[in-house]
């Protein structure tokens, strides 16, 4: 048991009901009761709280199943094949600005140990020069475009995009083809980019949530590529040669694997003419013995990592479950339930501007008790077969319990009890990050990951409708099963004495079987 450390939680789901409870005792008769008697056995508040459903209800709460008018309009989008695989999308709308994005759906698990980092490192030379253009006349023709070019690497995708006036739409989708498929990996390029990229490193490591999240991803899948850093290890990025470049390239470029992506005032025909012209001569499948590597299904392994460093001035504590994939039918559940947990930031609460005790969120109000508590967020990383979440959170060295606490105990109480509101709270906030998905660039990333996982453009109306329909009874449902007397990966980082003498991972697992409160049961027995 965590001792001293879960009977704050405990006391702080019970301390409301049994105040209110007392007072009722007390003041059965009088009229200025805070209850209403219905019938036997059943006490019915008539106070409310600042979040509570009751004030939703009043206030525009949807109906259930209904979602906001401004998601209900969506405009078409358009999908061919070209004759090599590669799949070509648009989203029209008179616009003067266009975004061309190209998805290749290769990252870091695409890689071996040997060649950790060529994903992220043939990014960089994409941009070094092609066999018709030098790294200066590309830089030069993007900027006399007005343009705007850039690209990222995650541990399953690849995305190269660029956002032009469109007038400069057949340029942009020129200058891609090239790049991607022309590029000449100089040996002098790959030399001087390996500074560079520990330069980047460095940066990185700067961020305490990108060093736990890396070594949380190392604890999870240790035994598959998933697990390594997306920029590569530190060791292994002076390996790095010409050859892995070309290998990857070969293994990973082709056709079936590549969607171009455009939104905003380019038409369908024009995109598909252009990529034809461009991207036709691209193989539609890997060379006959190359195979690409990374494509087993990696397991989720339990583990427990600590990383002791006393000269920190805070520790990082993440605590992750298996979570469902991009293909599963628990996805949607999970979209909502990420944004149940939400995000805490100790600065938000300064002055007593904003009581976290009156926001109605659980995990927030647990928090708030704890003055050194900085910091937590909740994350939920889908993969074509596989999937993450869990809770990150910073705090002092002091509470460092209480931080493993609370990502253990809340994804199992949410099992047993969520209120409504909670759930009403976190779909409104999820219709809202809907909504503002309205630039070209948030648009074409929107559709080249939903056509490279799901091969088809999902549009916000329907993943809307689907999270409306998401009950309480469903909640609970998805965190009985995925998280209740489940295994988690633990990995704290920092000044972490007061938990490394425990040393055992069962002290951790005890907390995802925790006996709950029933407070149905509570307070019939209790009247």
């Amino acid at each position: 048991y965590m001792g001293s450390s879960q009977r704050p939680i405990l006391s702080l789901m019970k301390r409301g009901l049994y105040h209110d409870l007392d007072r009722y005792k007390k003041k059965d008769k009088c009229s200025s009761s805070p209850f209403t008697r219905i019938d036997p056995g059943v006490i019915k508040s008539t106070k409310t709280l600042q979040f509570s459903q009751s004030i939703f209800d009043k206030n525009g709460s949807l109906p259930y199943g209904e979602i906001p008018e401004p998601l209900k309009f969506e405009r078409d989008c358009q999908i061919s094949v070209l004759n090599n695989g590669i799949r070509v999308c648009t989203e029209y709308w008179p616009n003067k600005v266009a975004s061309i994005g190209v998805v290749i759906g290769a990252g870091s698990r695409h890689e071996t140990l040997e060649t950790s980092g060529t994903a992220h490192f043939m990014e960089h030379l994409h941009f070094k020069g092609t066999a018709k253009r030098t790294r200066l006349a590309l830089e030069t023709e993007v900027e006399n475009m007005g343009a705007h070019l850039n690209a990222f690497t995650s541990r399953e995708m690849t995305i190269y995009h660029m956002q032009v006036l469109q007038e400069g739409i057949p340029k942009a989708v020129d200058i891609l083809g090239d790049m991607l498929l022309n590029s000449l990996y100089k040996e002098t390029n790959v030399e001087a980019e390996k500074d560079t990229i520990l330069q980047e490193l460095e940066e990185v490591n700067k961020d305490p949530m990108e060093v736990l999240l890396e070594n949380a991803y190392f604890n999870m899948y240790r035994e598959h590529m998933m697990g390594q850093p997306i920029l590569g290890d530190r060791g292994n990025i002076k390996a790095v040669t010409r050859d892995f470049v070309v290998n990857y390239h070969a293994a990973n470029y082709f056709g079936e694997n590549l969607v171009i992506v455009g939104a905003g005032g380019i038409k369908h025909e024009e995109l598909v003419e252009l990529a034809n012209t461009h991207f036709g001569h691209c193989a539609r499948r890997p060379p006959e013995g190359v195979k690409r590597k990374g494509t087993e299904k990696p397991t989720f392994i339990p583990a427990l990592t600590m990383i002791r460093d006393d000269e920190m001035e805070n520790c990082c504590v993440g605590v992750f479950y298996n979570a469902p994939s991009w293909m599963h039918e628990d996805y949607y559940s999970f979209l909502l339930l990420e944004r149940i947990f939400g995000s805490y930031n100790q600065e938000a609460n300064y002055e007593g501007l904003n009581n976290p005790g009156k926001q109605y969120n659980s995990v927030q109000s647990y928090l708030a008790q704890y003055p050194d508590i900085v910091k937590h967020q909740a994350i939920y990383s889908p993969y074509k077969d596989c999937g993450v979440f869990g809770n990150y959170l910073i705090g002092n060295e002091a509470f460092v319990k209480q931080m493993n606490y609370c990502g253990l105990h809340f994804p199992t109480k949410f099992a047993d009890y969520i209120d409504e509101s909670e759930i009403e709270r976190a779909k409104q906030k999820l219709y809202m990050e809907l909504t503002n998905i309205d630039t070209t660039a948030d648009i074409m990333q929107s559709i080249g990951q939903q056509v490279l996982y799901w091969n088809r453009r999902v549009p916000r109306s329907e993943i809307a409708k689907r999270v409306a329909r998401l009950r309480k009874v469903d909640i609970e449902r998805v965190c009985t099963e995925w998280f209740y007397d489940a295994e988690p990966s633990i990995t704290n980082w920092g000044a972490i004495s007061k938990i490394t003498d425990i040393g055992m991972y069962k002290y951790f697992k005890a907390h995802t079987t925790l006996p709950l409160v029933d407070f149905k049961r509570l307070a019939l027995k209790t009247k």
